[in-house]
């Protein structure tokens, strides 16, 4: 009787969750519609907007259906532990390095052409699935690596170039923002059902076989539809490098900009591998038995939507962008404290309403940086920078798995919260200076800035 009345007191605290949880984005996605047309927005631009974001939702379907099933194809191929943990370094490793020279490529080739070497490379990473042999999933890993860089930057490199050299208005940028990381978190949840069926039904290689398929999609799509766009169109590679380096160096809102999406980016994919094996100590210090993973992962893209809502109501409410970043970046940290402090202070539910806030944080979080990085990185070497931030993001993940079985959850968890808590202090001092039109973009004199949101001076 004892073990039947913990198992309903366990679900009546997801339902309660999901249910609370769910009608507060229901509320918020009926108040901001992301999917909305904006008012000022041309016919044309509402085409580019979809054509844009149908590619961005398919090709990060895509990612999410391979994530949760990595892992666990590794394990059924017979891998220790130890030997699936070299395969994660080296996958973080090759975004690290590798990823940051191709990406920079997308300003100097192309970046349309870039996003199509994406398609491929991830389409290879998982073709390498099929195979058991270690050799040939490390390539698996190498290529996934380089084309995780791309994902993240050379897609957003060629929108918001295009957005400009179409003549669109700068206020719109953030509209595309919001329906692109709001739709991302719904298809989140569909590859998590997709995926769950395919694995169930055919085995772990299935998810992989139907992400393949949507990055043919993608794939095809981008070759169709996209025309090409540059940064430094004539710059060799290394050049193109330097300059990257140069603006850095001379541009103390690009740094800063970048230091701390390093530091937020770094405790968001520690608390990946953190937050599974956390709940599931904290449930079991509760005697809840074990934790019911895809309906909790189910409410973290729920709470990473609400916070997308967010992002949309407060974007255009007149509040400086940094002040946007600094507030959000401190929630995120609040969220971690329950993990941080350990024990059964706050106990499984203190812990996992704590984890909803840190994913509302960052659903709040990916609009906002994209707007931020459109105002402070330079046209011409935009893809070059933005794989450059991924490196200390990269090394920061490297240096946490390589040491995981050393470390307790909780020094995990303070890590996070020092991470965050340099954010913090980096977005605080931030400015985001008025800027003009990248060259040979239209727009008004006096337009001076890109994104929906407040220069600081």
């Amino acid at each position: 009787c004892s073990l039947v009345y913990l198992a309903s007191v366990m679900l009546a605290v997801y339902y309660a969750f999901f249910t609370i949880l769910g009608a507060l984005c229901a509320f918020l996605a009926y108040k901001t519609n992301p999917f909305k047309a904006e008012s000022n927005a041309q016919p044309d631009f509402q085409a580019f907007q979809r054509n844009y974001v149908f590619v961005f939702l398919t090709m990060m379907m895509s990612d999410w259906l391979q994530g949760p099933y990595v892992y666990a194809l590794y394990q059924h191929y017979g891998y220790s532990q130890a030997e699936i943990g070299t395969l994660f370094i080296a996958g973080f490793g090759a975004s690290m390095v590798f990823g940051t020279i191709v990406g920079s490529i997308g300003d100097s080739v192309g970046r349309r052409k870039t996003c199509i070497l994406f398609g491929f490379l991830y389409i290879g990473s998982c073709i390498t699935k099929h195979f058991s042999n270690y050799h040939i999933l490390m390539l698996g890993r190498l290529l996934g690596g380089i084309a995780t860089s791309l994902l993240f930057s050379v897609f957003e490199a060629w929108m918001v170039s295009e957005h400009f050299s179409r003549g669109f208005q700068g206020n719109l940028l953030g509209a595309t923002f919001a329906q692109a990381y709001f739709g991302n978190s719904i298809v989140a949840i569909l590859a998590g059902l997709i995926g769950g069926w395919a694995a169930s039904t055919f085995g772990f290689v299935a998810p992989f076989d139907c992400s393949m398929l949507l990055l043919c999609l993608g794939t095809a799509v981008v070759w169709t539809t996209w025309t090409e766009n540059y940064g430094s169109a004539s710059m060799p590679l290394l050049e193109q490098l330097q300059k990257g380096v140069n603006v850095i160096a001379s541009k103390k809102e690009v740094v800063l900009a970048g230091a701390a999406q390093s530091s937020f980016e770094g405790a968001m994919y520690t608390f990946v591998f953190m937050w599974t094996p956390a709940l599931e100590k904290a449930a079991k210090a509760a005697d809840m038995g074990e934790i019911p993973h895809g309906y909790i992962f189910a409410i973290f893209m729920i709470s990473c939507m609400i916070g997308s809502c967010m992002f949309k109501l407060l974007s255009n409410s007149g509040t400086k962008g940094t002040t946007l970043f600094t507030g959000v970046i401190i929630l995120a940290a609040i969220g971690l404290i329950p993990a941080a402090i350990g024990g059964d202070v706050f106990g499984f539910v203190g812990q996992l309403l704590g984890f909803c806030m840190f994913e509302a944080s960052v659903g709040f979080y990916w609009p906002l940086i994209g707007s931020i990085r459109s105002a402070v990185i330079p046209e011409e070497t935009r893809s070059t920078i933005m794989n450059m931030f991924r490196v200390p993001l990269n090394l920061i993940v490297v240096l946490v798995l390589y040491h995981i079985g050393e470390l307790t959850d909780v020094f995990v968890f303070r890590f996070c919260v020092s991470l965050l808590a340099l954010a913090a202090y980096l977005s605080s001092i931030l400015v985001i200076p008025k800027k003009r039109s990248p060259e040979g973009t239209k727009m008004n004199d006096s337009e001076d800035i890109e994104v929906p949101i407040i220069p600081e001076q």
